[in-house]
């Protein structure tokens, strides 16, 4: 197939429908989170939650309200999903994290400096994992950490030798998160937590990049080489790229040229053949709806990626000082339709059972109707049901008519 040429706007709402924002949701329950995680590759985690935890708002802004112990359902009880390195994976696709857990990577500075301080410390290693065996799932504070050689860095991990052994452990695939008590994770073997079945691959290394690697587009709708790359572990990207390569030979890939206000979008950019037949339908209509991004949202953790196709400069603000914030703590982007309208900054104050609304900020340009504050209004209040809260306190002179 040749070239596909689309308009930035088509490109947004394949983007948007890749990712499960569009019209059609899928069923908020176990089967339809499940199956949003494996259309987007993966949840990323993150312990922030002014709101919700990060991963739980992403299915929100898909699913609409649904019931968050779910998730701790298909992890836990039905082995679903794994925990591996601050990411929630399909369990069936284990077989090619496997190759990336397996992958020496020893031409990176960190994990050449993670396995020397693993080999001088082999006793530890051979008590993590014997305790486990005898008595796991066990948490890290039920290990001493006493260590040949601690583990030193200028950060928080700085002597954390049980910590640290359990993560490296865990990077290389013989233990997972088998569970949380509170907020501390409990670590076992790692054919304890998932089925015996996903620890068989039943096809070859190349197979399973080259799935992954159209896994990837697929969850992306259109996107350069670097950006598939960059939804896959370091350890197999190389391997990924060459797999585009081989893709685009086969026509399971096509080129795409995306028009944009000042030319085209710069580099080469791909739609998986499937979705190339789709353009021209995308280009005359689409149904969208309105809801809020998780700061890590998927849609837009690609900052230069989200700027390119739908003109927002998004930062976290986090870590940001107060004084020196733009848009707030917590700013949830606005998805209306195909664009980003704005940012709202919300919190939870469970004393007052309310969902609070430190700031509304409309992108430049954007001139939102009453309809359009009314679509939002009806995300804030879902979003306070799921969030347990009662109410939503909207600030006077949020200058988006309908909101309040």
């Amino acid at each position: 197939m040749n070239e596909v040429e689309m308009s930035q706007r088509a490109a947004r709402r394949l983007v948007i429908d890749a990712q499960l924002l569009g019209a059609e949701r899928h069923s908020p329950d176990r089967r339809g989170i499940l199956a949003t995680v494996e259309r987007l590759v993966w949840l990323q985690l993150d312990p922030t939650s002014v709101v919700a935890r990060s991963h739980l708002l992403v299915l929100w802004s898909r699913l609409g309200r649904y019931d968050p112990a779910d998730v701790a359902r298909l992890i836990y009880r039905d082995q679903r999903l794994f925990e591996w390195r601050a990411f929630l994976y399909p369990t069936r696709h284990l077989p090619f994290y496997r190759l990336a857990m397996r992958s020496r990577s020893l031409k990176y500075m960190h994990w050449r400096r993670r396995a020397a301080w693993m080999r001088e410390n082999l006793p530890l290693r051979r008590q993590v994992l014997s305790r486990l065996r005898r008595e796991g799932p066990l948490a890290t504070s039920a290990f001493d950490g006493r260590a040949a050689v601690s583990w030193h860095s200028p950060g928080w991990t700085n002597d954390r030798n049980a910590s640290q052994m359990l993560e490296f452990l865990s990077a290389k695939g013989h233990v997972l998160v088998a569970g949380r008590a509170g907020q501390e994770r409990l670590w076992d073997l790692t054919e304890r937590c998932v089925p015996a079945a996903a620890l068989v691959a039943s096809a070859t290394p190349t197979q399973l990049i080259r799935e992954a690697t159209i896994r990837s587009l697929r969850a992306l709708g259109v996107a350069t080489s670097a950006q598939i790359q960059n939804m896959l572990p370091a350890a197999v990207r190389e391997s990924v790229a060459k797999a585009i390569v081989s893709l685009e030979r086969s026509g399971d890939f096509v080129p795409a040229r995306v028009a944009s206000a000042d030319g085209r979008l710069k580099g080469r950019w791909y739609v998986r053949a499937a979705d190339a037949e789709r353009v021209a339908a995308l280009e005359r209509s689409w149904s969208g709806r309105t809801t809020l991004l998780s700061p890590f949202d998927t849609l837009i953790r690609d900052r230069s990626r989200a700027n390119a196709l739908f003109g927002m400069r998004y930062r976290i603000e986090i870590y940001v000082p107060q004084a020196k914030r733009q848009y707030g703590y917590f700013a949830m982007p606005i998805l209306h339709n195909d664009s980003l309208i704005g940012r709202i900054d919300p919190r939870v104050d469970r004393e007052r059972e309310t969902l609070v609304i430190n700031a509304v900020h409309i992108e430049p340009g954007v001139k939102p109707d009453r309809a359009t504050g009314r679509a939002v209004a009806a995300v804030l209040d879902d979003l306070a049901q799921f969030t347990g809260m009662s109410r939503v306190s909207v600030p006077v002179g949020a200058g988006v008519p309908g909101l309040r």
